[in-house]
């Protein structure tokens, strides 16, 4: 898990720094039971073409896993900031900086929700991989 969320926090670095920030940054697993994590992302800079923004995200994303981080993914989520999961996802986002502050990769919080679309969350925001 630890290797996953490094080498995601990095790409998505880099992908901030070229397009802007993202305004949400989570890994969400939907099945508690066979954990498979899903990107979910939202920005302001998104383009409007759905395949064209995946594809983006996919290439800067993916280009350093290995079949040991393969293994934890499921996908990426890009989805609008205006989005209801958008919305539940940045309150957890925001209420776990202001509580947890910035923190290192090995101390990963995983979130425990009622909502079926995001029922395990662990938000990506002020993550130090140093």
């Amino acid at each position: 898990m630890q290797n996953l969320v490094i080498k995601i926090v990095k790409a998505l670095s880099k992908i901030e720094h070229e397009k802007g920030p993202f305004i949400v940054k989570c890994l969400v697993a939907r099945n508690p039971d066979d954990i498979q994590w899903d990107l979910v992302l939202a920005a302001n800079w998104f383009d409007e073409d759905r395949i064209q923004r995946l594809n983006y995200l996919s290439k800067k994303v993916l280009c350093d896993f290995d079949s040991d981080t393969i293994s934890q993914f499921s996908g990426i989520i890009a989805i609008s900031p205006d989005s209801q999961l958008a919305q539940f996802l940045k309150k957890i986002q925001d209420e776990y900086k202001l509580y947890f502050g910035k923190r290192h990769v090995g101390e990963q919080r995983i979130i425990q929700t009622d909502n079926n679309q995001a029922p395990m969350v662990l938000s990506l925001v002020d993550f130090s991989i140093s």
